[in-house]
């Protein structure tokens, strides 16, 4: 059913029980009553990606019904605003992937928030968002900053090499960082990926100067 997009807000109930532990609806045309409805524990891995009539008041509703997600992908959900994302940050601190890739109404708040409670996130993407140096520094200096290991903020138009020195400077487990497309860039941020890193430190880098 959710490979075929037939789960509904109204249907969901139906599939859903205590022990589910994954769950795909990246299909599915959902909205927030649909995640009102999602009270599994035992959840720990969700994807939401392209769910545009999800809002923060349903991540809200998740967040408190399934506190031990760990993994979530909320790509392309352009309706969803900093209080949801601050709100998975405080109730499930045990988040390691979150991806917000065309989050395009997120700012740099909520990546602050993931930066200070998520102390396990590894991977985050956070590509063509409007999320500027100040969130990444948040994020690179927070409780996660020894267990990210993956970044991806390709695309975003706002931030500039300053971000790219804090996330060398403090993640000392990087291992995969993405940042093409960023216009702001500059041989800057080549100069420190040739200071700050060691051999084979990194396994995938892919970015852009201008």
């Amino acid at each position: 059913m959710c490979l075929r997009g037939t789960l509904t807000d109204s249907n969901i109930s139906q599939v859903l029980h205590s022990g589910i532990k994954t769950l795909d609806v990246h299909n599915c045309r959902l909205s927030d009553l649909a995640l009102q409805k999602i009270c599994c524990r035992h959840l720990s891995r969700i994807c939401l990606s392209n769910s545009t009539e999800i809002t923060s008041r349903g991540l809200q509703a998740l967040a408190s019904s399934c506190p031990n997600l760990k993994w979530i992908d909320l790509s392309g959900c352009t309706s969803v605003t900093d209080p949801g994302i601050q709100v998975l940050a405080l109730s499930c601190m045990g988040l390691e992937v979150i991806a917000l890739m065309r989050c395009t109404a997120l700012t740099d708040k909520a990546i602050q928030e993931l930066g200070a409670n998520c102390r396990m996130l590894h991977t985050v993407s956070i590509s063509e968002t409007q999320v500027t140096d100040t969130g990444v520094i948040g994020l690179a200096t927070g409780v996660c900053a020894n267990s990210l290991k993956e970044i991806h903020m390709s695309g975003c138009r706002n931030l500039t090499d300053e971000a790219v020195i804090f996330v060398l400077l403090n993640c000392s487990n990087i291992h995969t960082f993405v940042f093409h497309g960023c216009p702001l860039m500059t041989d800057r941020s080549r100069e420190a990926l040739q200071s700050h890193t060691g051999k084979d430190k990194i396994k995938h880098i892919t970015w852009t100067v201008y």
